[in-house]
């Protein structure tokens, strides 16, 4: 029968040299403390970047807010709510028409090497000549959709001005992100200073020659100017200098094909043309809705709103960029996506408060009118600055990551629930209606991220999330027919029935299309790089146990490396499938339950009597099996526990330090979970090798599986078990882990000392390898907390 007890391959590497703890966890991200610390934000070249690209857009939105003051004093209302529209709408199509090609070169500029000039310059032209084409687009049908506009100047105005004023304005977007990616951040504040006080100086002048469209017509021509000169200087100059400086620090560079940057810009450009819809076309939308004067109060309430909105972009483009060289690595991702909404927060909420505290003020200086109409939608317009912290760096991260479903429906989704929101309350609340809209869309999208990505969630939302991340990984491997072919017999086979699938990795069955399961097998895939490491490992043990003569009579039991490789940015491995009921099916059955423990302990000792040697626990064993376990545990604990970790790790060490054991492989997890049973209950697979080692304290692959078939049978916690098991442990339960000691050889050891390793494995396995169940308080309590206290205090005498 096929199996069912089959776990996914969520786990950490393992050691190839003896005697070695495995791989060193990485440091957590630094947080700030009491504040905005100037120290820690400005060490790195990452937050000074953020910062740079925060500080350019204060000085645009401080100077704009100067602009508009004088475009609100100096033009009727009307003229500047038509100002307004025209402006939103050539924001709106250059962010549409460049093809999402700011965060593409952003992305791939750092690690292109000496392609990268030619990546921006084909990035410009595309962006460019797609822009003129679709401000022509809009300008020859602004009769049906902007008729005040056509009104207003005249059609072939419009026209001439959305072909020359969308490709500028696109390019004016782009540029900043290739200097973000080249590292020259720094200069932003300096371009955004020198076109917000250009605007102005313009603003003045067309009012002077009393040029039609003034307010628009001083925007773009400063645009214009900013572009010309700041691309001359960075082609000439400073990307040429980036590159030479990047190679001779010997940084990372890729093979960027037609192909990456085409996938790339599918997924991220779709998810843009809704999110620049919500930012950009929300002004048209409230024309039509509620007319020019109603917009030009939306318009002013949007042009204070965005500074905040735009703190969180200017972090996420840094981020962006300093993380590209890391995309292969989801902690290192995941971490500077945490960090990166901390530092926004730190500067958005405050500021979210003051701006909605203070609204009806900030308004007021652009006329009591402005102030009437808009303080309630800057309200709400603000606070929804907050939730776009989280749901920005999301998507940011899955740009580095290249994960398209994520770049698209994060977007996607906010911008459906903020537009579709404003149509509906549009007419009902005013430009009220567009703020709640904006809040409540960006809080719903964010909360959804925040339940997927939380390190802890309650079980019922933990098997949904869990589910739905599977569920992601199964799409992205379902062509699976190359690696397939290399297995024999495997043409023509397809994905079958889901097994299992974590946060991680998933585990389905392949085999023919409604063919006999004993033909099939299982496929194991995984996304990241621990689960990675993890399943990379378990195909070395198994090779290497298959390869060992001295257990040939075991290899039935054990799974087969059929094929492994990369399916979409996924490793994959295809394992032979091993028949048998799920031990932990055959635990709960009071006949065959006892028969399936006794055997298991039978053929486990087989593995550790024709691999293992006796002799005496050295100083690396020790480090393996107490002190960097210990360490991980005492990651757990509060600090009033450390004390405890410490004296625990000196009676472990005194009780084994120089005893003679049986040293050799172990499973490292051996439980009812991981065993396959035939119809008498007997072995008739060993799944789940993630946790093997070669050099291992052979014993407590017995301790473990008793731990684990009193918690599987009777339902019970471990850490409960354990101290009932240090009080005195079931006569049964003694006698078996004596019998191991005799069989395998050595000096006995005390069933306390084997009581809380089976433990201290158990625990700091779940520590390295699940963040989740490290967060959790509650097994962390119980699990944790109690029994560490209680093995201290048990082991006094030993």
């Amino acid at each position: 029968m096929e199996s069912r007890g089959v776990r996914a391959p969520d786990d950490p590497p393992k050691p190839t040299a003896p005697r070695s703890s495995g791989p060193r966890s990485h440091p957590s991200p630094s947080r700030t403390r009491g504040g905005l610390v100037r120290g820690s934000l400005i060490r790195s070249a990452a937050h000074r970047d953020g910062l740079a690209l925060i500080l350019g857009s204060g000085l645009t939105s401080a100077v704009g807010l100067v602009y508009w003051v004088l475009a609100a004093r100096l033009f009727p209302a009307d003229v500047v709510g038509l100002n307004q529209a025209a402006l939103s709408a050539v924001m709106l199509l250059g962010s549409v028409a460049h093809l999402n090609m700011t965060y593409a070169l952003l992305r791939f500029v750092p690690v292109a090497g000496w392609a990268a000039r030619r990546l921006v310059i084909g990035g410009y032209l595309a962006a460019g000549a797609i822009a003129a084409l679709v401000g022509l687009a809009f300008a020859t049908g602004a009769r049906w959709w902007a008729p005040d506009l056509v009104a207003a100047v005249g059609q072939d105005r419009l026209t001439v001005f959305f072909v020359l004023a969308t490709p500028v304005w696109a390019l004016f977007t782009v540029q900043d992100y290739v200097l973000t990616g080249i590292r020259r951040a720094t200069v932003v504040p300096l371009e955004n200073g020198v076109f917000a006080v250009l605007k102005v100086g313009l603003l003045l002048a067309a009012l002077v020659a009393t040029v039609t469209g003034a307010v628009a017509v001083s925007w773009m021509v400063a645009t214009a100017l900013l572009v010309l000169v700041v691309n001359v200087w960075l082609l000439a100059r400073a990307l040429p200098r980036f590159t030479r400086e990047h190679e001779a620090a010997g940084g990372p560079v890729e093979r960027i094909t037609v192909r990456d940057l085409g996938g790339f810009v599918r997924a991220d450009y779709a998810g843009a043309i809704f999110q620049q819809a919500a930012m950009f076309g929300m002004p048209v939308l409230v024309l039509g809705r509620l007319g020019p004067e109603a917009n030009g109060a939306y318009g002013i309430v949007w042009q204070i709103a965005q500074a905040l909105f735009v703190v969180s972009s200017g972090m996420n483009q840094s981020m962006v960029a300093h993380t590209a060289a890391d995309a292969g690595s989801a902690e290192t991702v995941e971490a500077a996506r945490r960090a990166t909404i901390r530092r926004s927060l730190t500067l958005v909420l405050p500021g979210a408060l003051v701006v909605a505290a203070g609204a009806p003020l900030i308004l007021s200086v652009f006329g009591a009118g402005y102030a009437r109409e808009g303080t309630a939608a800057l309200a709400l317009t603000a606070l929804a600055a907050v939730p776009y912290a989280v749901t920005s760096a999301t998507v940011s991260a899955a740009r580095v990551r290249r994960r398209g479903v994520v770049q698209f429906a994060v977007p996607a989704a906010a911008a459906i629930l903020v537009i579709g929101g404003s149509w509906v309350l549009l007419p009902v609340l005013g430009i009220v209606g567009a703020g709640l809209a904006w809040l409540v869309g960006q809080s719903l999208v964010a909360l959804v991220i925040m339940l997927g990505t939380a390190r802890w969630l309650p079980p019922v939302l933990a098997r949904r999330v869990d589910a739905l991340r599977s569920a992601g990984l199964l799409r992205r491997i379902g062509g699976a027919g190359t690696l397939l072919h290399g297995v024999p017999g495997g043409a023509g086979w397809t994905l079958g029935e889901r097994l299992s699938g974590g946060s991680e990795s998933v585990v389905v069955r392949v085999g023919p299309e409604g063919g006999a399961v004993q033909r099939g097998a299982l496929l194991k895939a995984c996304d990241t790089p621990r689960s990675r490491r993890g399943l990379a490992w378990q195909t070395e043990v198994l090779d290497r146990l298959h390869a060992d003569p001295r257990i040939g009579h075991l290899h039935p039991l054990l799974p087969r490396v059929l094929g492994a490789g990369e399916i979409g940015r996924s490793y994959c491995v295809i394992e032979s499938l091993v028949p048998g009921e799920s031990g932990l099916a055959v635990l709960r059955d009071p006949v065959r339950g006892p028969v399936l423990v006794d055997h298991a302990a039978q053929v486990i000792g087989e593995l550790h009597r024709h691999t293992g040697e006796v002799r005496p626990v050295g100083p690396e064993d020790l480090d393996a099996w107490v002190h960097e376990p210990l360490s991980r545990v005492r990651a757990l604990v509060p600090r009033a526990l450390h004390a405890d970790t410490r004296g625990l790790a000196a009676r472990l060490d005194a009780a084994l330090r120089g005893r003679r054991a049986s040293v050799g492989w172990v499973h490292g997890d051996f439980s009812p979970v991981n065993l396959l049973a035939d119809p008498r209950g007997r072995v008739s697979g060993i799944v789940d090798w993630c946790e093997a080692r070669p050099v291992g304290l052979q014993v407590l692959d017995v301790v473990a599986l008793h731990q684990f078939a009193v918690m599987h049978g009777a339902g019970r916690e471990l850490g409960p078990l354990v101290l009932e098991w240090l009080a005195g442990p079931p006569d049964a339960v003694a006698e078996r882990m004596g019998a191991a000691q005799r069989l395998l050889g050595g000096d006995p050891v005390d069933h306390r000392v084997l009581t809380v390793l089976g433990w201290l494995q158990h625990v700091s396995e779940v520590a390295r390898k699940s963040a989740r169940a490290s967060a959790n308080p509650v097994w962390v309590r119980r699990n944790v907390r109690a029994p560490l206290r209680g093995a201290r205090a048990a082991l006094e005498p030993v």
